[in-house]
């Protein structure tokens, strides 16, 4: 019996596995950064919109900071909302990320960010 074309069958498995890891390691460094400029553009809609104590100036500065940082399906996948209070304004979102890889399911992050309002003296 020939052992011709084992290890030829053991190397292509062993491709395919590390292709698989290296495709979810790579899916989690873009989720991480999505997460990442999620939360930095609802921190600056919070800020935006402490200063100007409006819903508005909140929402345009969360939509151009996403529009800067995420572009394509992954800022289509964002939803964002600013609600300012008597004190606080707070500043939340939420994005769906595709996962790449059969076996895993959707990323999905919700972020809440606030700023303590501006009053005039």
């Amino acid at each position: 019996m020939s052992d011709r074309g084992v290890s030829s069958v053991q190397f292509l498995v062993a491709s395919g596995l590390a292709l698989v890891l290296f495709l979810t390691m790579a899916n989690l460094v873009v989720v991480q950064y999505g997460r990442g400029a999620l939360r930095s553009a609802l921190d600056q809609g919070a800020r935006a919109g402490a200063v100007s104590s409006s819903p508005h100036d909140c929402a345009d500065r969360i939509e151009h900071v996403l529009s800067q940082l995420l572009g394509g399906r992954m800022g289509d996948s964002v939803a964002a909302e600013c609600v300012v209070g008597p004190v606080l304004v707070t500043a939340s979102g939420r994005a769906v990320f595709d996962s790449w890889t059969p076996f895993t399911t959707d990323f999905v992050i919700e972020l809440t960010a606030q700023a303590t309002r501006e009053v005039p003296p």
